[in-house]
């Protein structure tokens, strides 16, 4: 996501695209699968000064602002990814927490002429298929 479009999300918002924001925001563009918290962390350190505290509650406030999307892939462990970065799904390895971007969506075919009907307004779809990657599978079958 252009990260003018998020500045001015923020703004909008009453918030300012700090040096640290930026910084967390070019690490989840950059990111090819969404990053846990201390995988942002642990990036962020090597281009700024910056606490583990500072990059949790930015995240937080990135994802309650609707900027970045949270994914909750294994029990306790948050992952996070830039909201808008194309329509995509997630295979998630239950044994190594491994996450792939997938690119189909079974949704396709929700008619939202039925949605509409209930009188609902979806915001948001999460469709997430848990099962093991290869190397799991390996060694699950040792």
């Amino acid at each position: 996501m252009d990260v003018y479009i998020i500045e001015k999300q923020l703004r909008n918002k009453g918030y300012k695209l700090t040096e640290q924001r930026s910084i967390l925001i070019d690490i989840l563009n950059k990111s090819e699968t969404p990053c846990t918290a201390q995988e942002v962390y642990e990036a962020a350190r090597q281009k700024c000064n910056i606490n583990f505290s500072t990059v949790y509650r930015n995240l937080e406030l990135l994802s309650k602002l609707k900027i970045i999307t949270s994914l909750n892939i294994k029990q306790g462990v948050t992952h996070f990814e830039i909201m808008g970065a194309g329509h995509h799904h997630h295979a998630i390895c239950k044994g190594c927490g491994e996450v792939q971007v997938i690119e189909i969506c079974p949704c396709h075919s929700l008619d939202s002429r039925m949605l509409e009907q209930l009188g609902f307004t979806p915001t948001e779809l999460k469709f997430e298929i848990y099962g093991y990657c290869s190397k799991c599978n390996i060694e699950q079958n040792r």
